[in-house]
């Protein structure tokens, strides 16, 4: 005999672990954790329950390649091809000021923030000039939000033409997730992980076992995965890959370093390995995917990048590879709105999400208030 699963609750489930919560976040990456932590902070009798598919968040946030950084030279430029100088500009402020947030309420010995600076390293003759005849204007805008004058500098950098930022640097993106969880726990939000959700709707949450769960509100903080609980969102998913190498006799490349208007990123990790990962406009649609899978195509670019432009020593060795989920919307100004009524949106932070996130969780936060 078939005995079928009607999901029942004990009393004790109905009467107290049920209750009706104030505000369910879909999503525990910076920006879903940033909400709960500033939600709470405003509202603390508020019940507050985040729910997340994995074990941990399989997203962007703990999969990123951990680079503090506002903007290169380079990306602006490409930028200001797209949109005006002000929203530019904003985005810029937004970053500069996202990571002085992440900083200030984490700490930086708990983030494992280091200032190493960021190199932008060309070899493209016309790009490299078209990034230093912007280099006023982007020096103007970097004092408006720091201080700190003629922050961009030309140089050369092992044997190439470069932009250097000392204002950027390195963050351990494990340390940053781990803070950040127990800060919001301690405020008595919920957390569930391996629950992933089937549907949302106004007034509940409906897991893929058939658990329904009833909320005044609901958030959706899931950046490249939106699309797949909302059908007419415009954030389409954008994977990135990224490996280290095996520890290497001498690593010459320092610091956070670009190339290609930042669809390229390289950097030093600890025992003389390299973090490397980007190339996505080798095969931008095969990328646009929520699956974490390989792209032979991506992986084949990336590996001649670092033999031919890097110049790794002969026979390195790929020791971990992976990748992460990114979501981009019609621009690069990630969403922040109600989509529905009790239901909102923070997504498509497009790759900023380290810089933004936490920005936007607090921007969030005071709109779910109202």
């Amino acid at each position: 005999m078939t005995f079928k699963n009607i999901n029942q609750r004990s009393w004790w489930e109905k009467t107290v672990l049920a209750k009706p919560y104030d505000l369910i976040i879909v999503g525990s990456g910076i920006t879903g954790l940033s909400t709960a932590l500033f939600y709470k902070e405003r509202n603390p009798d508020h019940r507050v329950l985040i729910l997340d598919r994995g074990f941990w968040p399989t997203g962007a946030t703990g999969r990123n390649a951990g680079f503090a950084c506002f903007g290169s030279a380079g990306e602006l430029v490409d930028d200001l091809h797209n949109e005006t100088k002000d929203e530019v500009y904003d985005r810029l402020r937004r970053r500069f000021e996202g990571l002085a947030l992440l900083k200030s309420v984490l700490g930086e010995e708990n983030i494992g923030f280091n200032m190493t600076g960021g190199y932008e390293i060309f070899d493209d003759e016309h790009h490299f000039r078209e990034s230093c005849d912007n280099l006023p204007l982007f020096n103007e805008w970097v004092e408006t939000v720091s201080g700190v004058a003629n922050s961009y500098k030309i140089t050369r950098y092992n044997g190439y033409d470069a932009i250097f930022n000392p204002l950027e640097g390195y963050i351990n993106s494990g340390m940053l997730m781990q803070t950040l969880l127990k800060k919001v726990q301690d405020t008595g939000v919920e957390v569930r992980w391996n629950s992933p959700v089937q549907m949302v709707d106004t007034g509940k949450v409906v897991l893929d076992d058939g658990l329904v769960l009833s909320c005044e509100k609901v958030l959706l903080a899931t950046n490249g995965f939106t699309n797949s609980l909302i059908e007419e969102s415009d954030i389409k998913p954008a994977r990135g890959y990224v490996f280290v190498t095996k520890p290497m006799k001498e690593v010459k490349w320092k610091g956070t370093c670009h190339y290609n208007r930042g669809y390229l990123y390289f950097r030093d990790l600890e025992d003389n390995r390299m973090l490397i990962g980007g190339a996505r406009h080798v095969d931008k649609a095969g990328e646009e995917s929520s699956l974490n899978e390989i792209n032979p195509k991506i992986k084949n670019w990336l590996i001649d990048f670092s033999n031919e432009f890097l110049k790794l020593e002969q026979g390195w060795e790929i020791d971990l590879e992976w990748t992460g989920v990114m979501g981009f919307g019609k621009t690069k100004t990630p969403v922040c709105e109600q989509i529905k009524p009790g239901i909102y949106c923070s997504a498509g932070l497009a790759g900023m999400g380290i810089a933004i996130g936490m920005e936007l969780g607090k921007t969030m936060a005071k709109k779910l208030g109202e």
